[in-house]
């Protein structure tokens, strides 16, 4: 019986060893999977390795119900396929339930579907700030990275000089159609 710990980060800006060395505390013999990934993400490659890793009697320790995900329906997916598969599924933040057993899973039904009513309220208040910059003439969108510049830049030039159509000339500077089109259209370009 092998026992895991899965940490996760959202974000590069954040320190996932701090959750490591919180879960080494109490399980200092545990395989660590770690990663930094949204969680929103179902292809997040550590936990994907992890999923495939673990067998009978093996057990999983998170820090909280939202390391494993955003999503309330893939949370339990992956909770009833490890219940399935005789994993345990140790939530530390909840005192160290097991989330495979039933009392764990009642527990986590609604915590997860609280961590993704918080999800879903972070992105309406965005969307709201973002409304009203817009109206106020305060918004600009996102900043376009300078690489992606220089890449619509070169694209337009083959459009341009080369006689290519916009598609080909996005897959020629490895960049989106709709990127291009976005470029274009913010920089009033007439092709």
């Amino acid at each position: 019986m092998t026992k895991y710990i899965y940490a996760r980060t959202s974000t590069t800006d954040q320190n996932v060893n701090q959750q490591v060395a919180k879960l080494k505390e109490k399980h200092n013999d545990a395989i660590v999977y770690q990663e930094q990934i949204s969680g929103k993400s179902t292809d997040r490659p550590a936990f994907n390795e992890l999923k495939e890793k673990v067998k009978t009697g093996d057990s999983i320790v998170v820090l909280s119900v939202s390391r494993l995900g955003r999503n309330t329906v893939q949370v339990l997916e992956f909770i009833e396929l490890m219940k399935t598969n005789n994993v345990s599924v140790i939530v530390e933040d909840l005192g160290g339930i097991d989330v495979t057993s039933s009392m764990g899973k009642l527990v986590l039904t609604t915590l997860a579907a609280v961590a993704e009513m918080q999800r879903e309220e972070i992105l309406e208040k965005q969307r709201i700030g973002i409304d009203r910059a817009k109206a106020e003439g305060l918004y600009k969108g996102k900043k376009v990275s300078p690489k992606t510049v220089k890449a619509c830049k070169d694209a337009i030039n083959l459009i341009t000089k080369m006689d290519y159509s916009k598609a080909k000339a996005a897959r020629a500077t490895d960049i989106s159609i709709a990127t291009l089109y976005r470029y274009i259209k913010s920089e009033n370009i007439e092709l």
